[in-house]
């Protein structure tokens, strides 16, 4: 019986690690895109292959927003869809994904979201040396409602 427990626990741990090795790039865009949210651009261009903090603030959420980052009085935890992942020949994998945003505009008090934004973005991601790291990265505002009519 402990052999079976013991199998088991590593068959778990061999499909987990590929469960996590699989959505690796998908959760380092993930972070580089709450990076550039929070217009943290020098922390984002560490996670590229040489984007700078100025093309990447060019690029930014909130500056794509169209009312700007002026309106963003509290920001939540992104949702994250993404529609596509490819992968090319040469292990770039290829994203197309949806970032909602979820704020508080100035004067709004509260815990829960009052509106949200939604980004489309595109993204190509690389594996450097271990590591997932953004090619680049294209930002573009899709809509922008209140929480209670989405």
């Amino acid at each position: 019986m402990k052999r079976v427990a013991a199998l088991v626990l590593v068959i778990a741990a061999i499909a987990g690690y590929r469960y996590y090795a699989g959505n690796a790039p998908v959760r380092a865009y993930e972070q580089f895109a709450e990076a550039i949210l929070h217009r943290q651009y020098d922390a984002a261009a560490a996670m590229t292959t040489g984007l700078t903090p100025a093309a990447l603030e060019r690029s930014g959420t909130q500056e794509k927003a169209g009312a700007g980052p002026a309106m963003f009085q509290t920001l939540f935890k992104s949702h994250f869809r993404i529609d596509s992942k490819e992968v090319d020949a040469g292990g770039v994998v290829n994203l197309k994904c949806v970032q909602t945003v979820l704020f508080n505009p100035v004067g709004v008090e509260s815990t829960r979201p009052a509106m949200y934004l939604r980004m489309n973005q595109t993204v190509r991601m690389q594996n450097v040396e271990g590591a997932w790291k953004v090619v680049s990265f294209e930002n573009a505002f899709d809509k922008m409602d209140s929480v209670t009519t989405r």
